[in-house]
């Protein structure tokens, strides 16, 4: 059985102050959420609809990761199931992983986790989601066909964002945990540089 315990959360979504934020201020954010999402991993859970609106920044410094009635448990077999009635589909278009277009149930999993961190890192970097479209359906169909815009110029952040969100699952990042360790890698490179 799964139980959800509400607690009385003070602060504002991650989408009011994303652009009030310095660019490492929200990639310490992104590590922060990492952190949440490998703890569910950790228990055989994957979130499904990570994007900013659905993380909270607590008055008191607190970054919590809210909405999990998309989450699905997966099994030993790497094989994903609803743990709620209405987790089964859905998701959002804008940052969705293809095979959750393409409701690929065989090939859900944390992988899928993994690029909805990549499509949050690449709005960061880009201001934008990944996936643009007049319409919900045209929306769809870029994530289905992860046709993503390119990011101009071509840096080290961008490759972690792209290699998160590669096309296919077993392509990217194989764990939130090297997805963090990428990105404090580029934290202390930037670091570095602006030292020198």
């Amino acid at each position: 059985a799964f139980f959800y315990a509400m607690k009385d959360v003070r602060g504002v979504p991650w989408t009011r102050d994303l652009t009030g934020k310095s660019l490492k201020q929200n990639i310490e954010i992104l590590l922060r959420v990492a952190d949440a999402l490998a703890f569910a991993h950790s228990r055989g859970v994957i979130h499904r609809d990570l994007k900013p609106g659905n993380v909270m920044l607590g008055d008191y410094g607190e970054v919590l990761v809210m909405d999990w009635g998309m989450a699905m448990t997966v099994g030993d077999g790497g094989k994903a199931e609803p743990v709620t009635s209405r987790s089964s589909v859905g998701g959002t278009p804008a940052y969705m992983a293809p095979e959750m277009a393409m409701a690929d149930r065989e090939r859900i999993g944390v992988g899928t986790d993994i690029y909805l961190l990549g499509a949050v890192l690449y709005e960061l970097i880009s201001g934008r989601p990944p996936h643009m479209g007049r319409t919900v359906n045209e929306m769809m169909d870029a994530a289905a066909r992860n046709h993503i815009e390119p990011i101009e110029p071509q840096t080290e952040l961008v490759d972690i964002a792209m290699n998160a969100m590669a096309d296919d699952p077993a392509e990217r990042f194989e764990s939130v945990k090297q997805f963090q360790t990428a990105l404090r890698t580029y934290l202390s490179h930037s670091e570095s540089i602006a030292l020198s």
